[in-house]
């Protein structure tokens, strides 16, 4: 059988599948920070706090990822409503090119405030990275929050000396 080109790229977009040459599957959504020289270079989500209270325990996960030539360590920081900032998790290493699960679990005492903003930086700046599948589960493990970008959107996260947005994952790409 014989199928006009026009018609294959029509069948194929009626699949419902996103694909790409060389991936083998669907794409994957993720958010794209790319961090500026100066000043406190992140990616940040406001009002954290209309999903996590003070005095409750918490784990945060996220993947990150990044194409520098050696590792790069990233901070994931809490602002509290008092101007504290918090770190949920300092200095943890990430490889290049290679997506890294960080996962810690941390307790704001109320005494430092409620929570406000959270933080995701590099401390190298002038990088590009990425992340994907933040999580926050409280202690029975339900899930208060996911980002995951597959709608296209930055889901409640922006740039700070950095631009946010979303692409598709750089390492299926490849």
């Amino acid at each position: 059988m014989v199928f006009d080109e026009g018609v294959f790229a029509f069948l194929i977009i009626l699949s419902g599948c996103v694909s790409a040459p060389g991936t083998g599957g669907a794409l994957n959504k993720v958010l794209k920070v790319e961090t500026g020289d100066q000043g406190w270079k992140t990616a940040w989500f406001y009002g954290i706090g209309n999903y996590i209270n003070a005095d409750a325990t918490y784990t945060y996960s996220v993947r990150i990822y990044h194409e520098e030539a050696t590792s790069v360590k990233f901070n994931l920081t809490l602002k509290t409503t008092t101007n504290q900032y918090k770190s949920i998790f300092w200095g943890r290493e990430v490889l290049p090119a290679t997506w890294v699960t960080i996962e810690a679990t941390y307790t704001l005492n109320s005494s430092d405030g409620n929570p406000s903003d959270i933080y995701i930086e590099p401390q190298t700046p002038g990088i590009t990275f990425y992340l994907d599948d933040f999580v926050i589960k409280d202690e029975s493990g339900k899930v208060v929050l996911k980002t995951d970008f597959e709608d296209g959107t930055e889901q409640g996260w922006s740039g700070n000396n950095a631009t946010v947005s979303v692409v598709y994952d750089p390492a299926q790409s490849q």
